[in-house]
């Protein structure tokens, strides 16, 4: 049983529908060995996401074309952590260095877009508006639409 499964339960009657799953699952689970069953709330949505991706994309298309995506995306949740280490609120996930022993020289792995909350994703989102704004970015329809939509939502 190596996928994961996740059932989102809003009310009493989601949960029983859930549970009656769950239970089915967890009896096929046991035949293979232990399992575990986690409860949490739900992180950021796919929707955060998709929104923040297309801010990204602006930023990097007309600032930063010389590097990936992905690099760009690295510097911007890099600074975006620092701010909020700042301010004394830092990441639930933050970054961390470590010690590469065969180079001898610390390495960053930053934090990690995937395991931001629900309320990291939506400062986020705030953070790239901002600094799309301080780098003169002229926002593309799917980014406008993306923050007016977050905007509308909060």
């Amino acid at each position: 049983m190596s996928k994961q499964h996740v059932y989102t339960i809003a009310t009493i009657r989601d949960l029983h529908g859930a549970m009656a799953m769950i239970t089915n699952m967890a009896g096929r689970g046991l035949e293979g060995g232990t399992i575990e069953i986690a409860i949490r709330r739900p992180g950021k949505s796919r929707i955060q996401e998709a929104k923040y991706h297309a801010m990204i994309a602006d930023i990097h298309r007309q600032c930063f074309r010389g590097y990936s995506v992905d690099g760009v995306k690295a510097v911007l949740v890099n600074q975006f952590a620092l701010e909020l280490e700042e301010q004394g609120t830092p990441l639930a996930n933050p970054g961390q260095k470590v010690w590469d022993w065969k180079s001898q020289e610390a390495v960053y792995v930053r934090p990690t877009t995937t395991k931001f909350r629900k309320a990291e994703a939506a400062a986020f989102m705030e953070f790239l508006y901002a600094t799309g704004a301080e780098l003169g970015v002229a926002w593309s329809e799917p980014a406008l639409k993306a923050y007016s939509e977050f905007k509308e939502a909060a």
